[in-house]
């Protein structure tokens, strides 16, 4: 069963039943089997049928620079210009993949982790009572729980006149010894506003959801990769900047020591229908360091989770810490050898050449797409790029004018 046949089978599914499956690397799978593998049965499972051509499509276009703290544009001191950087030909030259920012990709809610704020607030109003040695319980309601906060702040206040002394229980780790002064200082700084005690530390802790939904998308940095350089898609999208642009064939090695910790940081794309709630997992992890568990928790079901929408692209995708994402310059990372260009139909003549002397000097074969006349894929075409009729007759008049 092909990909196509395989979403609109699952999309035409009574909800119950779409609602437990899931496709996984072109097979439909049921979505609790997948969920209870963990990490290493999952890496284990899908690196046997990993397909062992990978491919990446690039729009061959420059990109504006922007700092990664303030998110201004980075203007350059001699020409006064925003810089940019063209990290399709930097991935073509350097045999790189650029790590991206999950926040900047198309798809707004890719790796996305639904957290409910309203079960968010009364964890940490719950954390925040017992850190104060209250007795309170779950079975206690939001309001209660921030009453129950307000007065014993209010007490602390009235007896010490500040707020050093509102949590009593000595702090488990330097992670929450830190998150109670991070508190009291958003504490103060939101009382000089208005005064309002009660909406003061409603405020803190939607500033600290905020935070931390930011947080947990930027624990990582991704690239992604296809199964098929063929995919009209792909080619038509902003990938592939409309047939302008190139795809890349990467080889994969999966025995090769020197790129094992590429090899076994790749995972495939879980399509399904439904968004997984891990408000209460995660938020008990927020005053943790981060392990593999719970990296693995953001990885699973925040940046291998997509819409059944999306199951045609068949991505994989690589998944790096930020420290290691980090450790390259301009987050870039080196990847499995570039076995093969195909150079998009639309691609301008001087792009064209420009990509063509590149495989000349890296002995990297290529080959042009073009449309196949009978199902809605691309293909190579038959004839060679520089003896196109199209490639020719757009550079032979240019050599032409510049001779006069």
């Amino acid at each position: 069963m092909d990909i196509s046949t395989l979403i609109q089978t699952l999309q035409a599914a009574a909800p119950q039943v779409a609602e437990s499956c899931c496709i996984v690397n072109g097979s439909l799978m049921n979505l609790d089997e997948v969920q209870n593998m963990g990490y290493k049965e999952f890496s284990l499972q899908s690196k046997l049928s990993m397909p062992l051509k990978l491919y990446k499509y690039f729009p061959n276009q420059p990109t504006e620079l922007t700092d990664e703290k303030s998110g201004e544009p980075i203007i350059d001191e001699k020409t006064g210009k925003v810089k940019t950087e063209n990290y399709s030909l930097q991935a073509l030259k350097n045999n790189t993949v650029f790590m991206q920012s999950p926040s900047l990709f198309d798809d707004v809610y890719d790796s996305d982790i639904s957290l409910n704020y309203d079960e968010y607030e009364k964890i940490h109003l719950l954390e925040y009572c017992k850190r104060c040695k209250l007795n309170v319980c779950e079975s206690m309601s939001t309001q209660e729980l921030g009453d129950a906060l307000l007065r014993t702040i209010g007490e602390s206040y009235n007896t010490q006149g500040n707020f050093d002394s509102v949590f009593k229980r000595k702090p488990v780790s330097k992670i929450e010894e830190l998150s109670n002064q991070y508190f009291i200082l958003k504490f103060e700084n939101e009382l000089l506003k208005d005064g309002n005690w009660s909406t003061a530390i409603a405020r803190v802790i939607i500033s600290q959801f905020k935070e931390y939904s930011q947080h947990l998308q930027n624990t990582f940095r991704a690239t992604c990769f296809a199964t098929t350089p063929y995919s009209q898609l792909m080619w038509g999208g902003s990938y592939a900047n409309c047939h302008k642009g190139f795809c890349l064939e990467y080889t994969v090695l999966p025995n090769d020591p020197q790129y094992q910790n590429i090899f076994y940081n790749l995972f495939p794309m879980i399509y399904c229908k439904v968004r997984p709630n891990m408000t209460e997992r995660l938020t008990r992890f927020e005053y943790q360091e981060l392990t593999t568990e719970i990296l693995w928790d953001i990885y699973f079901n925040g940046a291998l989770r997509k819409s059944v929408d999306w199951a045609f692209q068949n991505e994989w995708r690589l998944l790096l810490p930020l420290e290691k994402s980090r450790a390259k310059k301009d987050y870039c990372v080196p990847f499995f050898p570039i076995t093969k260009v195909f150079l998009g139909n639309r691609m301008s003549q001087a792009a064209r050449k420009e990509i063509i002397e590149i495989c000349h000097d890296k002995n990297i074969p290529y080959v042009g797409v073009t449309r196949n006349p009978n199902v809605f894929e691309m293909q190579d075409c038959s004839i060679k790029c520089e003896d196109c009729p199209n490639y020719k007759n757009d550079v032979e008049p240019r050599r032409e004018i510049s001779a006069l």
